[in-house]
């Protein structure tokens, strides 16, 4: 399809539009819009539909600082994404395992069956989106800043191009962003003490451990996170079919039927955890008595 609106754009000229998006970047270093100056500029070299820019932390949750979106192309709330399912976003993972500062694009850093993936069906579908390009500069260890380009569901997805017109200005991006910080003291946000992080962090580390070995544990994370009995066997060292058999003790344990259920069980043991102590909050979550384990397909995300 023929779309000019949304061609890649490599080749665009040094005139006076992109000169005067560089300019309002310099010029908003140390000011509160900065990063919707920087998400002008990207807008520039890649057209983008929606998107905006937050901080990864290792010991507490997302901090959203620009978010731009059609509330009509989207099903569930714009906060759905802090209140849980962060943990198992592709970037917030790699995010954690120490990915350098760049641009990745979710095609090329999706675990192999990430649109089949719970996380994909019942999140990422329902924010209205077809791709991403995500654009991460390292603060340091623990922190990274992220300013997310997306494209919706109605329009083309990204070529290689764009992620090519994206990672010329990298260097400029990350010199700004620097400077921006540099200039701006932390936010009185940044408490360590988040209580739904700590909540989610617990869920990761203790969900089903009262009914699962520390190996199904393991495979149930990939599972949740989009990874193929394949690929979870090439992770894990191992072989395909003692995957499958651990996917099927996995159903039998927690007795679903199903990877919808899977990430509604997961999604619902949040607000059960304990972060002060090493107790599987799905079983807390089974023992509350307003608990209804026959309806596990009602979308916790929606609700939230």
């Amino acid at each position: 399809m023929n779309d000019p609106v949304h061609a890649p754009r490599i080749c665009l000229p040094l005139g006076t539009e992109l000169t005067a998006a560089l300019a309002k970047v310099v010029e908003a270093i140390g000011s509160v819009g900065f990063h919707q100056c920087m998400l002008d500029l990207l807008g520039k070299v890649c057209a983008v539909d929606s998107g905006g820019a937050m901080i990864f932390h290792r010991n507490r949750g997302p901090q959203r600082l620009v978010h731009r979106f059609h509330l009509s192309e989207r099903s569930i709330p714009e906060d759905s994404y802090l209140s849980g399912p962060y943990a198992l976003d592709p970037l917030y993972q790699m995010f954690l395992q120490g990915a350098p500062d760049g641009a990745y694009w979710l095609p090329e850093t999706a675990p192999d069956d990430f649109f089949e993936s719970e996380y994909y069906h019942q999140f990422y579908s329902r924010i209205g989106l077809s791709d991403e390009i995500d654009v991460m500069w390292r603060i340091d260890g623990d922190t990274a800043l992220l300013l997310f380009l997306e494209r919706g569901a109605r329009n083309p997805t990204f070529q290689a191009a764009d992620l090519a017109a994206i990672e010329l200005l990298l260097p400029f991006v990350f010199a700004a962003s620097s400077k921006h910080h540099q200039a701006t003291a932390p936010g009185p946000g940044l408490d360590a003490g988040d209580l739904m992080h700590r909540k989610v962090q617990s869920t990761i580390e203790n969900f089903a451990s009262s009914l699962l070995t520390q190996r199904e544990r393991e495979v149930l994370f990939y599972m949740l996170r989009g990874y193929s009995s394949g690929m979870t066997a090439q992770r894990l060292a191992t072989s395909e079919g003692t995957i499958k058999i651990h996917r099927k003790n996995i159903h039998r344990k927690l007795d679903i039927g199903s990877q919808a259920e899977l990430f509604s069980l997961f999604i619902s043991c949040i607000p059960f955890a304990s972060p002060d102590a090493q107790k599987d909050p799905l079983e807390v979550y089974q023992n509350k008595p307003s608990t209804r384990r026959s309806t596990p397909s009602a979308s916790p995300v929606a609700q939230s």
